[in-house]
């Protein structure tokens, strides 16, 4: 039986805390060095890390089978990952990773309309508070008008952030993820899927950079290397944590911890690092938030 001991408890904050802290050096990496180039070198550097968990978890299994969902998983993960760094380096970090709390509503929603699995009612009020958080999250700081005034402020301000288009299609994209996801893993151990995917991507990107300047496209800037080799240790040690925490609970517990240590990491990393404010819309909206979200994930 699945329980949430201390290693599992351990497990699965020390996941949320990793991706955080990949969340920060993604913005992170300065701009000169190119979207491509950054997921290049971080997809490279994750996949040694990702190699030592799949030896010592000792489940190789990889099927045929797996090449055609595999593919939707990579083209799915290629995009989303582009279209993130894209969004934290127009945006702040803070306004940004809490939108990522819309993925478990979206899919919760997606799931109702194509398979009839609508969500139980305590699921739907934590999509309320979700959207209630997101909504509070994007006020502007210096309104104190009615809500009627207020909604059409607050769409204005998310309609003017710059990132925001990027991260609503990572939301659409780690949306279709799990689905995509869990075809591959018919095929596929969890370390397998992993690491192949890691290299499709990795390759994809290494081709189209050199295709496109000669191998010297493949090298960054020097004040860039530090942020790359943090993107890679940090995502890496995050997605092993995930798949030996997913052994010993549910899923939907990992999740409730990478979401709402997200929400709170975006925060004050944002703050410390980047000298984004905290203001009272942001705190109270990331409550409000990581109220929601544990009742959405919970079945």
């Amino acid at each position: 039986m699945l329980t949430l001991g201390l290693p599992a408890l351990g497990l699965s904050l020390g996941c949320a805390l990793a991706y955080s802290a990949s969340d920060y050096f993604r913005k992170a990496v300065p701009p000169d060095c190119p979207v491509a180039l950054t997921l290049f070198y971080a997809f490279a550097l994750e996949a040694p890390v990702i190699a030592v968990w799949l030896w010592v978890s000792g489940d190789v299994r990889l099927e045929t089978a797996y090449a055609l969902p595999g593919l939707a998983a990579a083209i799915v993960g290629l995009g989303a990952n582009f279209m993130f760094i894209v969004a934290v380096r127009r945006s702040p970090l803070s306004l940004m990773v809490p939108m990522l709390g819309l993925i478990p509503v979206l899919t919760a929603l997606i799931s109702g309309a194509l398979l009839g699995e609508w969500p139980q009612p305590h699921q739907a009020a934590g999509i309320v508070l979700v959207a209630a958080g997101l909504f509070t999250l994007y006020i502007p700081p210096d309104r104190k008008a009615g809500l009627g005034f207020s909604i059409g402020a607050v769409w204005r301000n998310l309609r003017n952030e710059p990132g925001a288009g990027p991260m609503a299609a990572v939301i659409v994209l780690w949306s279709i993820a799990p689905p995509v996801d869990k075809l591959c893993l018919a095929h596929a151990s969890v370390g397998m899927h992993g690491l192949v995917q890691l290299f499709i991507l990795w390759g994809t990107i290494g081709l189209w950079l050199v295709a496109r300047g000669g191998f010297g496209a493949l090298t960054p800037p020097r004040h860039a290397i530090k942020p790359l080799i943090g993107v890679a240790l940090t995502a890496g040690l995050g997605y092993a944590m995930q798949l030996t925490a997913y052994r010993l609970t549910l899923v939907a517990i990992v999740e409730v911890f990478k979401r709402s240590v997200g929400l709170l990491g975006a925060l004050v990393l944002g703050r410390i690092f980047f000298g984004e404010p905290i203001t009272r819309p942001k705190v109270l909206g990331i409550l409000i938030m990581a109220l929601g979200l544990p009742l959405v994930l919970m079945d």
